[in-house]
């Protein structure tokens, strides 16, 4: 009696409200899908947001965006006044064209007031285009620091012969030796897409002395051999050869960027380096190797040599380290053409976090095709965007015309927009395949089919 047989045959079959009853069920238990739109949504908020977990960089880092630093005082560019008298004069070189005015005002700002001696400073500006302007010279003595603003003259120079004014001031920084007073001992040049963090004066200041003085450079290494970087063949480099060098030393020596670099202008000046460099360069234009790839150029590979190749040729092997801070590259990786989405810039965004370092930079630098200035790099509203209005609030504006130009009212714009879409995209896309996974009217007859009977049972529906 108690049989399953025969409780399955006592089941009557379900009527109407019996299926009602179970379609209501059914709708009240809907399926609980995983919100892959909200996590999507919250990876990609997350690459926008940044952390501050790290602490400040080494060398008496004083950070553009810190509400210690003063600059509201325009008479004295919101700098510190002096305390003590400095024993030497630390000189720091930039150069720009008209296309990389931008980062000017905000670098040079940057040098001065992250400095504890900024008295001790001199900065050298040079252009290869027109005269400082009056306004420039009197901004220059209001602020009240030392900027020295000199016009290269291209047809003095070898090396600057039929160059375009950007590939010119890429070159410049070999004719430093000549260009700079012969009271300058050592210069550290800066590109233009460099904010700097800590102390300049203090760096120079442990530069080529001791065991070091022989050294004719002064750089951040890299941790990859030159040869890695360049693949250049020993075979190719016979003048290098030819002049005493052992090639295959020099293309296991470390590699180094050239954006930030320090000249030892007494051992350039006693060896006669900069007749050395003309030399050079144009027997690697000869046989093709002026650059290689990586490198970011003004008009692209092929349009001028690049200064990093003959520096890392000839000091590669032989060169004063400096502490990684002091050039946080990599900032300006951009997104490609071609990329759905900026992947690359994301990794570089989630590697900067993770590791800290562009938290402890004493000198970050935008290497790569997307500037600060540009309007949508990711890193530039947190450390280049507050620079520059100070850079402006201080006066710095008027001393360099071209950052005044880009007010800064279309920064981030492009980005931004790519981000919508991918707010909007993502999760209308992920809506759409939870809504097509949903059980529909053939999904619901079968839940109201019921199970067939055991033992010879038939349950008819009709």
């Amino acid at each position: 009696l108690i049989g399953g047989g025969r409780r399955n045959a006592a089941r009557p079959p379900p009527g109407r409200k019996q299926a009602a009853l179970r379609s209501t069920r059914v709708a009240a238990r809907p399926r609980r899908e995983m919100p892959w739109g909200l996590a999507l949504v919250a990876v990609v908020a997350a690459g926008q947001v940044s952390f501050s977990k790290h602490p400040q960089p080494r060398g008496g880092h004083t950070d553009a965006s810190r509400k210690h630093i003063d600059v509201s005082n325009r008479s004295t560019g919101g700098l510190r006044r002096p305390t003590r008298s400095c024993g030497h004069i630390s000189h720091v070189a930039v150069g720009a064209d008209s296309h990389q005015t931008p980062g000017l005002a905000p670098l040079v700002w940057s040098i001065f007031s992250s400095s504890r001696s900024p008295h001790c400073i001199h900065v050298h500006a040079f252009y290869c285009e027109a005269e400082p302007s009056l306004q420039s010279r009197e901004a220059i003595r209001r602020v009240g620091v030392e900027i020295t603003i000199h016009v290269v003259d291209l047809e003095r120079f070898p090396l600057l012969h039929n160059l375009s004014n950007s590939s010119a001031m890429n070159l410049v920084r070999f004719y430093l030796p000549e260009l700079l007073p012969e009271a300058a001992s050592s210069v550290l040049w800066l590109d233009t897409d460099i904010i700097v963090r800590s102390d300049v004066h203090e760096l120079l200041s442990k530069l080529f002395v001791g065991a070091n003085r022989s050294k004719s450079l002064a750089a951040v290494a890299r941790k990859k051999e030159l040869r890695t970087i360049t693949r250049y063949r020993p075979s190719k480099l016979g003048v290098l050869k030819a002049w005493g060098y052992n090639v295959s030393t020099v293309l296991r020596g470390d590699a180094f960027n050239a954006g930030l670099i320090a000249f030892n202008l007494q051992q350039w000046r006693a060896q006669n380096l900069t007749q050395r460099v003309e030399a050079l360069v144009p027997a690697l234009q000869e046989i093709g190797l002026a650059s290689y790839a990586g490198i970011s150029l003004p008009g692209g590979m092929r349009a001028a040599p690049s200064s990093q190749v003959p520096l890392q040729l000839l000091f590669g092997h032989d060169f004063q380290r400096l502490d990684s801070c002091w050039n946080v590259g990599g900032l300006g990786t951009s997104w490609g053409q071609g990329e759905l989405l900026p992947l690359r810039v994301w990794a570089k965004q989630i590697a900067a976090w993770w590791t800290g370092k562009v938290a402890r930079g004493c000198a970050l630098h935008w290497s790569g095709g997307d500037k600060p200035w540009s309007g949508h790099n990711p890193f530039a509203p947190q450390y280049y965007k507050p620079v520059r209005k100070a850079a402006i609030r201080a006066g710095y504006g008027e001393i360099f015309p071209g950052t005044l130009a880009h007010d800064g009212s279309d920064y981030y714009l492009p980005w931004l927009l790519r981000i919508v879409a991918i707010f909007v995209a993502a999760p209308s896309a992920l809506f759409l395949v939870v809504a097509l996974r949903r059980p529909g009217s053939g999904a619901l007859r079968a839940e109201l089919v019921p199970q067939s009977p055991s033992r010879g049972h038939s349950v008819s529906l009709e």
